[in-house]
């Protein structure tokens, strides 16, 4: 996928919260000044960072400072610094904060106000590419901050303080850009990679930055194998001597060492230095390994040692191979992954240096080459914002990717940036199966072809391969992206974004309260069902909002959990009707555990009225199959519930709730087995029940459920009884619709059974919810009368 240019919504004249604490950041001291001075012009109290006093925001102007560009001297360092030491005096303070609408971060940078995908773009400072991923990382450190990149050109530079006056406090996209008088961020498309320009084989040479291991090495391998390449890898150590211990050991050997070398530990050798030790001789063991299987197959693969961060040794090792070399593959890399709070300022800036000043050197070395492309090997963390730990990681990606960028115009070949996934179980990442928590990991051999088609097709910018998304998304996240079918695994992820509301408060896996809008221009299922005369939402619809909200709470680290029911449901009728075709609704989420069940109970009220009626459901989520158990400290059982009082509406006119049957088809009922009541009704189209320009999928049977509603308040000896509020003990999903569905119901007992029409595969199961008895319509197969 490429991510381009589209254009927002102009300022519609959004102002800086009242009495908003804001700490200014970096940059000139002129600059600084202007722009607090703007600020407190709109009602904000300003102080001058970092860390000068309490600030609900932060405004960085680091990157609108000159960071020496791209072949400057690594200005970035001091900058950087200081918004990690901002970043650190707010830590404990923003990372407990649980409003969604009080934390705000706000980065300037001048990539042209394209966001350094405009073609116009001088990228003036790419570096600034640096603040940009990090400010997409910050809701892993601080999920209530509302991030956002403002990016500026040169003719914008007079009227940023004014910019940043329009930009501070919105919520939404993270990245905007202002370029000619217009709003601008960034949307994914799917593109297919082009067709091969140029070839590669026995007479060129590629080389590799770190490629002795993982991915590195495994494209080094291909393309030795592939193409006869001759391929010079990377790294910072010397090749070991034969005579290591470990050397020429098979991975239980090294193991053996492994133990030999704890067992022996020296007195006063701590357990973080014997791991660092055994960290290098893996690293060393896995180098030799490579290197001697390459040799013993006849590929072509050599080992130069060479740290990429020192220019003279990038100078030297260009010096030996200028007259050969086609080919660059930047894949050099280190992570880190801890919180901000347990990183040192050193581990921060060594991350970022491997990528940013690797680049410059290699690039600084070889731009005056006939080569046939060079390749920076970036990540998806840059682009979308990184994992848990993943700060500095994130910004040197995207920092990357925009140096990329301004590369491309400067050389006579292609320079792009691959920016990829997880590599399956290969790579940086320490823990694998966290990191399928936040997208599907991509298959080697699927991502080594993928690797040779841009290289052979000589790609520019910044290409990336994105999977489906994984549970892990947040909503900072959700909202600050655009987020179009054409991503993987669109299907599964919007229908919750869909739902989300707009957020007040948040705490993971703990507390979701939003306020959610049925709006009757965006949802003609909402002109289909009515409430004493009066539009309203249909139960079902607010059941499956409630089933959204759940999403968002249960862990990433039990894929095992499954929906076993929706219970202890209780819907005021009141509180569905519409006023001015919409439904405003304050919805809150509180997710707890037993052990077994990941339970969220979720209530609604409506919007600024605490004292009317509310909703409520329990959604309880079960561990699949044999799947662990829930381990951590759960909340106690909570007291009984008081029982629901009800009234009941009998009507011999209109009835109470009515269908006009337009989205939400009507069943056709008939007598069966003892006279219960069998039922055939079609499945909602989801573009039936919404008119927005994508539209969610639903999760629970809309259709279905509402017949079973609509046959309980049925018609009966001219009557219409209507229980208020409507009580379901229990709805238990059990498969997706998949066509036309059967309910055969026992009003006596209150079950209602929805299997699939064709299979007889179960859909869902009701309970608790009994139809009306003794109104004469003994058969319960009556047709109602049109008006119902």
């Amino acid at each position: 996928m490429v991510w381009e240019l589209t254009e927002l919504p102009a300022d519609t004249g959004h102002t800086v919260p009242a009495g908003l604490r804001v700490e200014v950041v970096g940059g000139p001291e002129e600059l600084a000044g202007a722009v607090a001075a703007e600020l407190t012009r709109h009602g904000a109290r300003v102080h001058r960072g970092p860390a000068g006093g309490p600030a609900d925001a932060v405004v960085d102007l680091s990157a609108a400072a000159p960071l020496g560009g791209a072949d400057g001297p690594g200005g970035w360092r001091d900058a950087l610094t200081g918004t990690v030491t901002a970043l650190r005096a707010r830590y404990d303070e923003w990372a407990a904060e649980t409003a969604a609408d009080r934390l705000f971060y706000l980065a300037v940078t001048r990539l042209g106000g394209g966001l350094g995908q405009h073609p116009g773009d001088a990228l003036e400072e790419p570096l600034g590419g640096l603040w940009a991923g990090l400010a997409k990382t910050l809701h892993r450190e601080f999920p209530n901050c509302n991030a956002r990149v403002l990016d500026i050109g040169p003719d914008d530079v007079d009227r940023l303080p004014a910019l940043i006056a329009a930009e501070l406090g919105r919520v939404g996209e993270i990245e905007v850009g202002h370029r000619d008088g217009r709003r601008l961020t960034l949307t994914p498309t799917a593109r297919p990679c082009p067709a091969p320009t140029l070839d590669l084989g026995p007479r060129d040479t590629v080389l590799v930055s770190g490629g002795g291991r993982g991915i590195g090495w495994q494209l080094a391998r291909t393309l030795a194998e592939r193409h006869g390449t001759r391929v010079v890898i990377t790294g910072r150590e010397p090749l070991p001597a034969g005579d290591e211990p470990w050397a020429g050991t098979d991975e239980a050997g090294l193991k053996e060492y492994e133990r030999g070398q704890w067992a022996a530990r020296p007195p006063g050798e701590s357990p973080a230095a014997v791991r660092r030790r055994l960290d290098r001789v893996r690293r060393l063991w896995e180098l030799a390994g490579n290197l001697d299987r390459a040799r013993r197959a006849g590929l072509r693969v050599e080992y130069a040692r060479c740290d990429v961060t020192d220019p003279g040794q990038v100078r030297e090792l260009i010096r030996r191979e200028a007259d050969r070399l086609t080919g660059v593959v930047h894949n050099a890399g280190v992570d880190t992954a801890a919180r901000l709070p347990k990183k040192t300022d050193a581990e921060i800036l060594r991350t970022v240096e491997v990528k940013i000043d690797g680049f410059r050197h290699l690039f600084d070395q070889v731009r005056e080459l006939p080569l046939k492309f060079f390749c920076n090997v970036g990540s998806l963390t840059g682009r979308l914002g990184g994992m848990v730990g993943q700060l500095e990681y994130a910004a040197a990606n995207d920092g990357l990717a925009r140096l990329g960028r301004w590369a491309g115009r400067r050389a006579a070949f292609p320079v792009m940036t691959l920016a990829w996934p997880t590599w399956d179980r290969i790579g940086l990442i320490a823990n694998f199966t966290a990191t399928l928590r936040y997208m599907a990991a991509i298959d080697v051999t699927d991502g080594l072809d993928r690797w040779r088609a841009e290289l052979l097709a000589g790609s520019e910018g910044e290409i990336t391969f994105v999977g489906p998304l994984g549970r892990a998304i947040d909503p900072g996240q959700a909202v600050g992206y655009p987020v179009v079918p054409a991503l993987p695994g669109f299907t599964a992820s919007y229908p919750r974004i869909f739902h989300l509301g707009t957020v007040r408060r948040y705490r993971p896996h703990a507390l979701l309260d939003a306020t959610v809008t049925f709006d009757r221009a965006q949802a003609p299922v909402l002109g289909d069902f009515q409430v004493d005369g009066a539009d309203a939402v249909p139960v079902s619809l607010l059941l499956e909002n409630a089933l959204r909200a759940t999403e968002w709470l249960v862990p990433e680290d039990f894929p095992a959990l499954r929906v076993e029911a929706l219970e202890d449901i209780v819907v005021p009728l009141a509180l569905l009707r519409l006023t001015d075709g919409t439904a405003r609704l304050d919805r809150t989420a509180r997710a707890f555990h037993d052990g077994h069940h990941w339970v969220v109970e979720v209530g609604y009220h409506r919007a600024g009225d605490t004292a009317g009626p509310r909703a409520r459901v329990r959604v309880v989520h079960a561990v699949r199959g044999d799947g662990p158990d829930i381990a951590g400290p759960a909340r106690p059982p909570a007291p009984p519930r008081p029982q629901v009082a009800q009234t009941t509406t009998l009507r011999s006119g209109p009835p109470f709730l009515r269908w006009r049957g337009a989205v939400v088809p009507a069943a056709e009922w008939e007598p069966g087995p003892a006279d219960r009541p069998v039922g055939r009704v079609r499945p909602c189209a989801a573009n039936d029940l919404w008119a927005t320009p994508y539209v969610p999928h639903p999760a629970l049977p809309v259709a279905p459920l509402e017949n079973v509603v609509r046959r309980c308040t049925r018609r009966g000896d001219g009557l219409s009884v209507t229980p208020d509020p409507l009580v379901v003990g229990r709805i238990t999903p059990h498969a997706p619709e998949r066509g036309p569905s059967r309910v055969e119901g026992d009003p006596a007992l209150g079950v209602w059974r929805i299997t699939c029409e064709a299979s007889g595969e179960p859909v869902a199961t009701v309970a608790g919810f009994p139809g009306p008895l003794g109104l004469g319509d003994a058969r319960a197969g009556a047709a109602p009368p049109p008006h119902h």
